[in-house]
């Protein structure tokens, strides 16, 4: 997400219509959201090896921000599953992080 974006008001109507149909939907201090995900970068880029589209953009943002508590929304698309980091009052976007599905592929027996 290009800086600036986070108050877009088209993407943020579109969080609006997104938030009901969270299968995920909590509050974190920004701290605590902000360590884990810092982690889990780390693990992805320097373990597993496995990239997912705007993981480190979020980081970034979660680190710049000043919020106090950030809420953190899951959200299942066609083809994967949107994890947005969001300002309590769907106001502000931090981040949205795109994780696809792996595809499974079926073995002979």
């Amino acid at each position: 997400m290009a800086k600036g974006d986070s108050s877009n008001p088209e993407l943020l109507s579109l969080l609006q219509e997104l938030a009901p149909s969270a299968t995920v939907d909590f509050i974190l201090p920004h701290y605590d959201l902000y360590n884990t995900y810092a982690i889990r970068l780390d693990i992805a880029q320097d373990l597993t090896g496995e990239w997912y589209e705007g993981l480190k953009e979020a980081v970034e943002a979660m680190a710049a921000s000043s919020l106090a508590n950030i809420r953190f929304l899951e959200v299942d698309c066609l083809e994967g599953d949107c994890s947005l980091f969001v300002e309590e009052n769907l106001k502000e976007v931090l981040g949205i992080v795109y994780f696809p599905h792996k595809v499974v592929e079926d073995k002979p027996h």
